[in-house]
């Protein structure tokens, strides 16, 4: 089974560990090859053995997701999509000559609209988009144009979990299959009921505001004027490096969204340098979970991520930012602990509740385990993602 697939970002966040999982656990069922943006990514499948790739300076896209569609000074990200076209179809190109023809092309996000249509068009084989994000109601004339091309031009969906599935146009077909995780029998039950150790809350994931990192740096100072004894860590890094000119414009139209340095002058002003810090990029799961005891997920995008399932995995319990969960992903004091948006004071006050009753945070982090093993096994997921493109081949 011959496979392009074709990934957006070059940054390592959950949508392309998550398709890296699925490469890695492939091995030779599956020819790989990948179109995807320049940075760690195509690195990292490099790393991996993965050899067949193209990357680009960009993947174009267009954005109707639920948080980051294009609204008022948003619609000036269209031109850096616009701008990335030519790289896209130059990309989509290249395969063509280079690796001729695919049983499969698989879109990793529903945002890459130039990428479905001309794949689609080029290779003339089934077409399958990932979807990760939350999707805007489809009832306005965006909405509907886009019910319209999808269906036309995307032979099958996979959502990744509940919550994105009940945000998909009823008529598209959807099918559930979860982010896949090695999950080590191991570490079930390895988190001991420990009150006088140094208590690890962390947040995993990329330095952007939208993902709520100053809401848990905000909770994080509530709770150090307890005088408790926590520690808080950001497990992640920017996306890009600062650019003077382009930063200056991002934060005059609103949509600027790196904060890493706005964190380290927060934290030097409240002066919780002890026990706040960052610890770079890391794709050793281990060096993030073992230690940690309580992950916090206080994002403003109203989806469950991947590291929730990650720390999961680990026996560690989350406190996640949703409006209404689903049951696949998190419930509410018994794998976790549900916040509203842009709330750092309940963040504290629950990061407090499983830092006084330790056997709570064991009983959430077991059951979390349990969640994981059922939803999150990549084994499992890997079986339903090749019977699913057996499927559409079939048909």
């Amino acid at each position: 089974m011959k496979v392009l697939y074709i990934n957006n970002s070059g940054f390592f966040g959950g949508a392309q560990k998550s398709l890296l999982e699925f490469l890695k656990i492939s091995g030779k069922s599956i020819s790989k090859f990948i179109i995807t943006s320049d940075g760690l990514f195509p690195s990292l499948l490099r790393k991996n053995n993965i050899k067949n790739i193209i990357s680009v300076t960009g993947i174009s896209c267009f954005d109707n997701t639920k948080y980051s569609y294009y609204r008022g000074f948003r619609w000036l990200i269209l031109l850096r999509e616009i701008f990335y076209l030519p790289f896209t179809f130059i990309a989509l190109i290249k395969a063509k000559q280079k690796w001729k023809n695919f049983s499969i092309i698989h879109i990793n996000g529903i945002t890459l609209i130039p990428s479905i249509y001309i794949s689609k068009k080029l290779f003339k084989c089934p077409v399958i988009v990932h979807v990760r994000d939350v999707q805007r109601p489809w009832t306005d004339l965006r909405g509907r144009f886009l019910y319209y091309f999808y269906k036309r031009n995307v032979d099958q969906f996979i959502a990744i979990d509940s919550t994105v599935k009940n945000s998909m146009h009823p008529m598209l077909p959807v099918k559930i299959i979860h982010n896949g995780i090695f999950i080590k029998s191991k570490n079930i039950y390895k988190k001991k009921v420990i009150n006088n150790k140094i208590f690890n809350v962390g947040m995993v994931g990329s330095l952007l505001r939208s993902k709520g990192c100053l809401d848990f740096l905000e909770a994080a100072k509530i709770c150090l004027e307890k005088n408790v004894d926590i520690s808080f860590t950001f497990f992640g890094s920017s996306i890009r490096k600062n650019n003077i000119i382009l930063d200056y414009f991002l934060k005059i139209f609103k949509i600027y969204e790196n904060i890493e340095n706005e964190l380290k002058l927060k934290i030097n002003e409240y002066q919780i340098q002890n026990n706040v810090k960052f610890v770079p990029f890391t794709d050793n799961l281990n060096k993030i979970y073992s230690n940690l005891d309580l992950l916090c997920f206080p994002s403003h995008l109203n989806a469950p991520g991947r590291p929730i399932f990650e720390a999961a995995s680990y026996g560690v319990p989350s406190i996640v930012s949703i409006k209404k969960s689903t049951p696949d992903t998190i419930i509410n004091n018994k794998t976790g602990k549900i916040i509203e948006k842009l709330n750092f004071q309940q963040l504290a006050i629950e990061i407090l509740d499983y830092y006084y009753d330790r056997k709570k945070l064991y009983l959430h982090g077991k059951n979390a385990k349990i969640l994981a093993n059922k939803n999150n096994n990549i084994n499992k997921n890997y079986k339903q993602i090749i019977s699913l493109y057996k499927s559409v081949i079939l048909n």
